[in-house]
């Protein structure tokens, strides 16, 4: 995204909401309601 991207200035929330496991769950979550709403 670049370094000017918001989740790049702010690395300390992203990896705040990237799981143990690897796992983006805010990311998962707009993907699926992206999904439900445009019928992918």
């Amino acid at each position: 995204m670049g370094a000017d991207y918001p989740r790049e200035t702010f690395r300390v929330l992203k990896n705040n909401e990237i799981s143990q496991d690897g796992n983006d769950h805010n990311q998962r979550l707009v993907l699926e309601a992206c999904d439900r709403l445009f019928g992918a």
